[in-house]
């Protein structure tokens, strides 16, 4: 009856069964996020299935990259673009997350993840720096889910930009050898007797490229390094 007497009691006991009733509640709805986070930890730690996505009409076109921009991007500034399953570090919360949002806005169920990180994060353990984790959607875009760690050092495109080819290093070493050539003073060309020192230093510059040139290769042969553009898919060591 409504203006009966209240038992504390029952009440109490009440209130006891309300609570388990809603601490149950919120097991069981945190249960099924883990389990679910986990699923997506599965997709990305085993090899990519090729099962395209299709376009959203909604999607957000500023985050879809193309092949071609991802792999200037990584040429420039030496820099890896492989499969997720290849990732030595542990993925955050937030890359989780992302894609959970990601699945569940557009309807879609992420089967192949690709990473861009310097060669050491694919390399290494506990390396943790840099990563930016896309979700294929075709053979030539991809969709930029999330991005973690520092930034990159301002001076990581010239550190490596010698080496991007064969032609940005013959550059490379073609002007060291000319500025090299033409900064020596004349006193020391003067050693020479040669008519014109412009020749002369013309000759030195040329001959110090051969001698460079020849040492970059052995050391590019003997060490099992590669140009940026050959290996910024490569699963392989040679960085």
């Amino acid at each position: 009856m409504i203006f009966s007497r209240i038992n504390i009691r029952k009440a109490l006991i009440g209130e006891r069964v309300h609570q388990q009733k809603l601490l149950r509640q919120a097991n069981f709805l945190l249960k099924k996020a883990t389990l679910k986070d986990e699923e997506v930890i599965k997709r990305l730690k085993q090899n990519s299935i090729s099962n395209y996505l299709f376009l959203s009409e909604n999607i957000n076109t500023e985050n879809i990259f193309t092949n071609d921009e991802i792999k200037q991007t990584c040429i420039k500034y030496r820099l890896r673009f492989l499969d997720s399953s290849l990732f030595k570090s542990e993925f955050p919360y937030e890359a989780i997350s992302e894609i959970n949002a990601f699945e569940k806005r557009y309807g879609m169920k992420i089967n192949s993840f690709r990473i861009i990180a310097p060669s050491k994060a694919f390399d290494l353990e506990n390396i943790n720096k840099d990563p930016l984790l896309f979700a294929q959607l075709s053979n030539s875009n991809f969709y930029l889910l999330h991005q973690w760690g520092n930034d990159l050092a301002w001076h990581r495109k010239l550190i490596y930009w010698p080496i991007q080819n064969f032609k940005s290093l013959i550059l490379t070493l073609a002007t060291i050898c000319f500025l090299f050539s033409f900064s020596l003073p004349s006193s020391a060309m003067n050693i020479f007797n040669f008519q014109s020192e412009i020749y002369l230093r013309i000759w030195f510059a040329i001959h110090t490229f051969i001698v460079l040139l020849g040492i970059s290769l052995w050391i590019g042969i003997s060490f099992d390094k590669s140009f940026s553009q050959h290996n910024w898919d490569s699963k392989y060591y040679n960085y």
